[in-house]
């Protein structure tokens, strides 16, 4: 993993829109999202805090939205939940698929998190154990729960086991998961340290064909090239996409990146919107000002 901090971090240039493939579905998705209705800048007034109001906007036009964990700070409680989520990204509530994060689990077993979804009939996994596959058009989407400590995450655990069959199972090409912290991670908040449970979901997902993994975590935007478990490029491996943009707060990144490091910004909030065809995707990152600084595509699926 990288090591050395930037000195600085330079607001990426914008770039044209990418080529939608026909008929596309559109999924929106960030974590790391809503400040505490106590926080002295929870009303948005400093723009490098509390933008959920403004990062809410850009679901819109969203088929789905995927929050990727760290929704509520500091701890996810429920009350937390109910005034600073839902008036904001709640509103797409009916949308959503989301994967819990590390705060969350500051209230005991999640509480407020589950409670918060169960209320919006939203999918929870079994025995609110936060994972859970789904479908939309010709993808398959899988959310996964990386707080490993409360759940498990490695070989033969439940969530491995529901893992390897739910790939085993589907029969759709194209595959999508999500969790919240990223196994590849160029970030100076947490790029030095290594999620135990992201390896052993990729060395599954890569054994699969997976297309992309979206993770959160660290408050700023990276896109990967296609890469196996170690790293290394990959024709047909996976395109990691970290998107902990959703309105808390910005992390720099490191000087010295990974390896198949391919993009990135750490000085706009905002959303990565992907556009999923019946057998290839485009991206876009999306901030809150409407310009967008990172997109491609179409990519075929593996």
């Amino acid at each position: 993993m990288a090591t050395c901090r930037a000195a600085s971090d330079a607001p990426a240039p914008t770039v044209e829109p990418p080529r939608v493939p026909e008929g596309a579905e559109v999924v929106a998705a960030a974590g790391d999202i809503a400040c505490e209705p106590s926080d002295s800048d929870f009303d948005g007034h400093d723009p490098d805090q509390c933008q959920e109001r403004s990062t809410v906007d850009l679901l819109a036009d969203a088929d789905a939205v995927i929050p990727l964990g760290d929704l509520q700070y500091p701890d996810g409680a429920l009350n937390s939940y109910e005034l600073g989520y839902d008036p904001t990204w709640g509103k797409f509530a009916d949308e959503s698929y989301p994967a819990p994060g590390n705060h969350d689990y500051h209230v005991a077993g999640a509480a407020g998190y589950f409670d918060y979804w169960t209320s919006k009939n939203r999918p929870t996994g079994p025995a609110r154990s936060g994972y859970y596959s789904w479908e939309l058009g010709s993808w398959h989407l899988i959310a996964l729960n990386s707080n490993c400590d409360e759940v498990g995450c490695g070989e033969g655990t439940p969530q491995n086991d529901f893992l390897e069959k739910d790939l085993a199972s589907t029969t759709q090409r194209c595959i999508i998961a999500y969790w919240h912290h990223p196994l590849f991670n160029s970030g100076e908040q947490h790029g030095d340290s290594t999620p135990s449970g992201a390896k052993a979901f990729w060395q599954d997902l890569s054994a699969a064909g997976a297309d992309i993994v979206l993770n959160g975590h660290e408050h700023n935007y990276q896109r990967y090239a296609k890469q196996d478990l170690q790293g290394q490029a990959m024709s047909n491996g996976i395109r990691e996409f970290v998107v902990g943009t959703g309105g808390k707060s910005h992390y720099g990144l490191l000087d010295e990146k990974d390896p198949n490091y391919e993009s990135g910004n750490a000085t706009d909030f905002g959303v990565l919107l992907l556009y999923l065809g019946d057998d290839a995707y485009s991206w876009e990152f999306r901030s809150v000002s409407g310009a967008v600084l990172d997109a491609g595509g179409p990519v075929p699926c593996n």
